[in-house]
Order: structure tokens, then C-alpha cells, then sequence
């Protein structure tokens, strides 16, 4: 279970990362050229996906944390 939720964690981490760093490229792009669509289409297309692999993460964080038994203040 617990490499099973490592793993899971892994790929959400990239994943989020990867679509944020595209989101904000494609709307970079977006205000050079000066297209509105541009920066409004970047969020439509892809902030879904950010925002739900963003959170399904997170509480692969939050599971981790008692399967692991982190203690608060640990490194």
C-alpha cells in the first residue's frame, strides 16, 4: 500500500507541476501575441485537469502521512 501511494504521489506531483507550467507558458504567449483567448483558453483547456490532479495529490499527501506515521516538526 504504501509504494502504491508513493507512486500515485509521484505521478500527481508531475503531473499538476507540469500542467501548471503549461498553463502559464500558453498564457505568457498569450500576452505577447495579445490574445485574450489565448490567456482566458489556457485556464479553460487545462485547469481542470490542474486543479483535480492538484487535489487528488494532496490527499495522497494527507494518506501518506498517517501511513508513514509522520510526526508534525519531523524532517
Amino acid at each position: 500500500m504504501k509504494s502504491l501511494t508513493m507512486v500515485l504521489f509521484k505521478i500527481g506531483l508531475v503531473l499538476f507541476l507540469v500542467l501548471g507550467v503549461a498553463v502559464v507558458l500558453i498564457q505568457a504567449a498569450g500576452l505577447i501575441a495579445g490574445s485574450s483567448a489565448l490567456v482566458s483558453g489556457a485556464v479553460s483547456a487545462l485547469g481542470m485537469a490542474m486543479t483535480v490532479s492538484a487535489g487528488v495529490t494532496g490527499l495522497l499527501g494527507f494518506l501518506m502521512s498517517y501511513l508513514y506515521h509522520w510526526k508534525a516538526g519531523e524532517d
